[in-house]
């Protein structure tokens, strides 16, 4: 076999030798320019990605710091047509007030009778803010939330402004459904959640309205103000007080802040008495943090019976057993910081506790100690309701007090702290045990309806400030003097 019937044979069939080559060169210059293409599309859409991505990048960045350059790179973004839309509100304070859907809740006059009559209110808020509010940035405004919703159409705040600019222009009708939108969507959108709460409260739907106040308090709890007033009335609308008091059984985080505010949002004094009384026997009664702004209401307008009355109520029943014409008069258990117990103002440089008696095994007297120089404040005080008469205060001592003035004991009438019934003999100098004083004083039959028995350093000047030593007191008691046969 030739060399030439051997090329044949190995050529595969249909093919011929001579045409093979001259096509595969052919070939090759067509692939080059279709790969290129290819290449070039994805370059080119690579780039509209990069640009695309960088563009709502950096829009989502400058939606809060420029909206306007964020709404040019990106139309749709909602954050940066919002941020454009609050700027423009922003410039109108009578458009976001608080108050547009009904008058302000505010104190009344207190009183601890039945019928209690509502003093005028305090000045409405602006109803109709619209008129300072010019068409052109009214309009603007709409726009941007209804762009902001087209875009995302969850989005609470776009329904708070829209409900802004209804309630200031279109009346309640509409602005009703704009805030309940908002509000359902985010608790955080603090101006529709409190104008949808006191709009509840004023269509007496009490339970959505103190929903919503919890809701205000969770997520605002550094502005109690915007919910807890209205609390306060549901706390003495007889209809609504029930939830109120479920609620507040249930301890919530808020429920101190709520009795340090209560006595100021309530137009009957009895009514902070009625909510702690409902949680006295529950699984968290009230504390004494809780109960002490409500008496020292009480006794600050001068309602010391009804004061008196309260303390008695959440006073512990083995101390009740103890009550006397003064309190606590053996210091045998730690001052609650009542009125109606001892309460201590202290400086520097003086200390006090109930300490154990060596001379007396388990039993208790009260111990001030004094560092060298000068004392501060100190005055140690107790209220209590003494009928009109005659008494004397007893009590026992042992000081060792080096002091120009040292101490004493006086009582006063707790309405006029200059007017002093009695007191008695400044305590100091060095005694090897215990001594007894007393001193008489009388209660008057008028402008005296209770009275204060207070401890105090005697001085009249800085330079009687000086002061060093101890001092015991212990077995304090009043005693009603017998009335004198004519």
């Amino acid at each position: 076999m030739n060399v030439l019937s051997k090329r044949k044979a190995m050529a595969p069939r249909g093919a011929h030798p001579g045409r093979h080559s001259s096509r595969g060169a052919r070939a090759k210059p067509a692939a080059r320019p279709r790969s290129r293409l290819r290449v070039a599309g994805f370059i080119i859409l690579g780039l509209l990605l990069l640009a695309a991505v960088v563009t709502r990048s950096l829009a989502a960045y400058l939606a809060d710091t420029t909206p306007s350059v964020a709404a040019t790179l990106q139309p749709t973004n909602s954050t940066a047509l919002l941020n454009l839309a609050q700027e423009k509100i922003n410039l109108h304070p009578d458009l976001s007030t608080l108050e547009a859907n009904d008058a302000p809740l505010v104190k009344q006059e207190i009183s601890i009778a039945k019928g209690v009559q509502s003093l005028p209110e305090t000045e409405r808020a602006t109803e109709n803010a619209a008129a300072s509010l010019p068409v052109s940035d009214a309009a603007e405004i709409r726009t941007f939330a209804e762009r902001a919703l087209l875009n995302d159409p969850l989005n609470a705040r776009a329904f708070r402004i829209l409900g802004e600019l209804s309630k200031n222009s279109s009346g309640v009708e509409q602005t009703e459904p704009l805030m309940q939108a908002s509000a359902r969507r985010s608790l955080f959108e603090t101006l529709a959640v409190y104008w949808v709460m006191r709009k509840n409260y004023q269509d007496g739907d009490y339970r959505s309205a103190i929903r919503y106040a919890e809701a205000l308090l969770r997520s605002q709890p550094q502005l109690p103000q915007l919910s807890l007033p209205l609390l306060g009335k549901i706390a003495e609308t007889p209809e609504a007080s029930g939830e109120l008091k479920q609620m507040l059984a249930a301890n919530p985080k808020w429920r101190s802040q709520f009795f340090t505010s209560l006595p100021g949002n309530i137009s009957d004094a009895r009514t902070p008495l009625d909510v702690l009384l409902s949680l006295k026997d529950t699984a968290s009664p009230p504390t004494t943090a809780e109960l002490n702004p409500y008496l020292q209401f009480l006794t600050a307008h001068e309602f010391y019976d009804l004061a008196y009355y309260t303390w008695l109520q959440f006073l512990p029943q083995d101390q009740l057993s103890r009550v006397g014409n003064l309190f606590n008069g053996n210091f045998e258990t730690s001052p609650s910081g009542l009125p109606f117990d001892w309460t201590f103002t202290i400086g520097s440089g003086v200390t006090a506790e109930m300490a154990s008696r060596a001379d007396r095994g388990a039993d208790h007297g009260l111990f001030l100690e004094f560092g060298a120089g000068r004392a501060g404040d100190l005055k140690m005080t107790q209220l209590v309701m003494l009928p009109p008469g005659e008494y004397k205060l007893r009590g026992s001592y042992k000081a060792d007090i080096v002091s120009q003035r040292g101490l004493q004991w006086r009582v006063v009438c707790a309405n006029k702290t200059n007017s002093v019934l009695g007191e008695s003999a400044t305590v100091m100098g060095a005694e090897s045990g215990w001594k007894d004083f007393d001193f008489g004083f009388a209660v008057p039959d008028s402008q005296c309806p209770a009275q204060s028995v207070d401890l105090r350093f005697d001085a009249r000047s800085a330079s009687e400030q000086f002061v060093s030593g101890s001092v015991w007191f212990d077995d304090l008691q009043i005693v009603r003097e017998p009335i004198a046969n004519p």
